[in-house]
Parts: C-alpha cells; sequence; structure tokens
C-alpha cells in the first residue's frame, strides 16, 4: 500500500491551502477503470428499466473506487450508487426496501424493484451477519444528508464535531463500505471484522466517504453546511485540515491489517482478500475526493 503523506500538522495552516498541497496522493489522477464507458452504459441502460435516473457520476466514482477489478465487480457498484442516490432523495422509499430484504415481494415502486435485483445478486452468497448488518445501516445511511448531527466545536458561527460527522453521521459511508465484500465475492472472516484494528480502519473510511458525499450533496448537513461556504478562509482550512487528518488515520489504521491477518491465521488466499478490501476502504473516500475537487462548486479546493 502506498502511504498518504500528510505534507504540514493538522491546525497550522495560515492561509488558505489547497487538498492537493496536503494529500500527496491527490497531486496525481485517480486511475479509471479501463472499460469504464462501457460500464457507464451498461449501468445507464439498467436505470432506464428499472425506472431509475441515470446517474454517470456514479459509474466513474465505481470505475476509480475499482479501477483495478473485473469489470463485473465495477458495474455491480456503479449500480448500487445509482440505487443508494435515488434512495437517499426519496427517503420514504426505505419501509418497501426494507420489505424485500426481509424476505417480501419487491413491490411496484422503481426504488423497490431496483432493490430486489442487486439483492438478488449479493445477498444469497453472504452470510446471514452481512445481511442483517447491511439492512440495519439502510435506516440510518440511507437518510437525507441534513439529518446527520454534528459535534459541538465551532468554526465561526457554525458547530462541527472533532471529525465533522456525528458518532452514527458516517452511516452512509459505512453502508457503502459494506457492499465492498458482495461485489468482490468475498467477506471478511468475523473475527478480523471485529477487531478493533477493523473498525478504525471502517470508521476513518466512512467518515472521509461520507463527508464528502454530503458535500457533494450541497445540502446543510454535516460537512455540506462548511463546504457551502467555503469562501470562508477559516472554513476553507477547517475543512482542509479535517480530511487531511482523517485520512492519515485511515492509512495508519490500512497499515495494521497486514499484522491483524497475520494474528488470526488466515492463509496466504484468505489474507489477500482481506487485503483487496482493505485496499477498497482506501480508494473509495479517495475517489470521493476527486470527484469532489472535479465538481466546479468545489474545484477551487483542489
Amino acid at each position: 500500500m502506498t502511504r498518504t503523506e500528510v505534507h504540514e500538522p493538522p491546525h497550522t495552516v495560515s492561509s488558505p491551502v489547497r487538498l492537493t498541497e496536503r494529500l500527496a496522493a491527490l497531486a496525481m489522477s485517480c486511475p479509471v477503470h479501463p472499460s469504464i464507458h462501457l460500464i457507464e452504459a451498461a449501468v445507464s441502460d439498467w436505470a432506464h428499466a428499472a425506472g431509475l435516473a441515470p446517474d454517470p457520476a456514479a459509474s466513474w466514482l465505481a470505475g476509480r473506487a475499482f479501477a483495478r477489478c473485473e469489470t463485473r465487480a465495477v458495474t455491480l457498484l456503479a449500480r448500487w450508487l445509482t440505487w443508494m442516490s435515488r434512495l437517499r432523495a426519496e427517503p420514504a422509499a426505505l419501509a418497501p426496501v426494507l420489505a424485500v430484504a426481509a424476505g417480501g415481494g419487491p413491490g411496484t415502486t422503481p426504488p423497490a424493484r431496483a432493490f430486489a435485483d442487486l439483492w438478488e445478486a449479493c445477498a444469497p452468497r453472504m452470510s446471514d451477519a452481512w445481511r442483517e448488518r447491511f439492512t440495519a445501516g439502510l435506516s440510518t445511511g440511507a437518510r437525507p444528508v441534513g439529518e446527520h448531527a454534528v459535534g459541538e466545536h465551532a468554526v465561526g458561527e457554525h458547530a462541527v464535531g472533532e471529525h465533522a460527522v456525528g458518532e452514527h453521521a458516517n452511516a452512509f459511508g459505512c453502508l457503502l463500505l459494506d457492499l465492498v465484500e458482495p461485489c468482490y465475492g468475498v467477506e471478511v472472516p468475523a473475527p478480523v471484522r471485529r477487531s478493533p484494528q477493523w473498525q478504525a480502519l471502517v470508521e476513518a473510511s466512512g467518515d472521509v466517504t461520507t463527508w464528502c458525499a454530503d458535500a457533494a450533496a450541497g445540502r446543510d448537513g454535516a460537512a455540506g453546511a462548511f463546504l457551502e461556504r467555503s469562501n470562508r478562509t477559516a472554513t476553507e482550512e477547517w475543512v482542509i485540515d479535517r480530511v487531511a487528518t482523517r485520512m492519515e488515520e485511515l492509512w495508519t489504521a490500512a497499515r495494521a491489517i497486514p499484522a491483524l491477518t497475520e494474528r488470526h491465521g488466515l492463509g496466504f488466499a484468505a489474507s489477500h482478500e482481506v487485503t483487496r478490501v482493505a485496499c477498497a476502504f482506501l480508494t473509495i473516500p479517495r475517489a470521493y475526493l476527486e470527484w469532489l475537487l472535479e465538481t466546479p462548486r468545489y474545484r477551487h479546493l483542489g
């Protein structure tokens, strides 16, 4: 794994700096899957057939997050991202979706029908524990951004938390991370998944992913409120500080994973699969960051 470097310690920025100056990993473009245009077309066809609005950004996010994976995995993740975008915009669709996850019929709403298709492609090969974890995460991870809670520290006139999101506000990020395993066709062994090292990796990745997703949504919850007003020098510096610091914490957590798999006695094949999942937890926030910096609204931060 390539180490992400933080060029300055947090909270020492005296003038506005760009994310690319704080994070060495952002200095070069994120690789994109070579079949991205075919994937985008396939996902667009699927969305139309399911009654969802195509979302080209979903395919490009998936193509960056899974740049070196098989096309099937990228396409599946892009479909999930398209569906999740619709669900976050239409939270009332959650109840029939949960009914499908519980074994009910797909119903008539496009989100529920599309979910039934995705669930059939993923859930049968996953454990009961994964299915329970994913469906539990749906109720919080699909909430509108504006419902996320923030902490008590202040930047200017806004209250913000130590990691920009509250204890449960990274639910969207963790929900997305739960999709890595079924898209890859693997599952992290329960002892590894329950370990403090793995939890630290998941939480850090979930924080950065959620923050970037909220910012890109442009709503008034969590980090979105701050990037909304990012022309203010203090807020820009704080946003860049927190992203850079949390990304460094993410890479610190990832570096503990090889020793963790050895400690649990995983063989070569199992260790390789766990490492692949851990690497995806690094690249998904990176893909969101690059997408965010390409968005005209926030391009000045890059």
